[in-house]
């Protein structure tokens, strides 16, 4: 019986089975979840900077698409910060029949301090100031291209039936 036992002890050392990898496990747990721990949360915190950078470039197109079209900045600038991440600033800028509209965020990690970096995250739409479709003004009766246009031919009445 002893032998038995002396038998099945040298059988474990030789399988790598034995006293010398316990505990083996439980290391590599101890270190392994954390790490995946990290790993979960820097993933986790990329897809929110880049989220945010996504609805940054959607709240400055639609900023400079109704800035363009002639709204006022105060509404093109609402509209914008509407689509934008929470806090985020919203600049608009007119020149050489251009409409510029730059939106930033600062993107955080809420509640996690120093784990991971704040991020400021820039989105800039620069869209084509539209002319404004309003009519002509009518010209006075007595100014001289008033006189000068046709009038119109008049039309005959319409018939109702045959």
């Amino acid at each position: 019986m002893r032998h038995a036992a002396t038998l099945r002890r040298h059988a474990a050392t030789r399988t790598g089975r034995g006293r010398r990898d316990a505990g083996q496990a439980t290391a590599e747990l101890a270190v392994g979840l954390p790490t995946l721990f990290v790993v979960f949360l820097l993933a986790a915190w990329l897809l929110g900077a880049v989220s945010a950078a996504a609805r940054c470039a959607d709240a400055a197109r639609i900023g400079a698409r109704l800035a363009a079209r002639g709204e006022p900045d105060a509404s093109a600038a609402a509209m914008a910060a509407r689509a934008a991440p929470p806090g985020a600033e919203v600049r608009i800028r007119h020149g050489n029949e251009l409409v510029n509209v730059e939106v930033s965020a600062r993107i955080g990690a809420a509640g996690l301090g120093r784990l991971v970096p704040d991020l400021v995250v820039n989105a800039r739409a620069v869209a084509a100031a539209e002319a404004t479709n309003s009519p002509p003004a009518p010209a006075p009766a007595n100014s001289p291209t008033a006189s000068a246009m046709p009038r119109p031919a008049a039309s005959a009445p319409a018939r109702a039936g045959p």
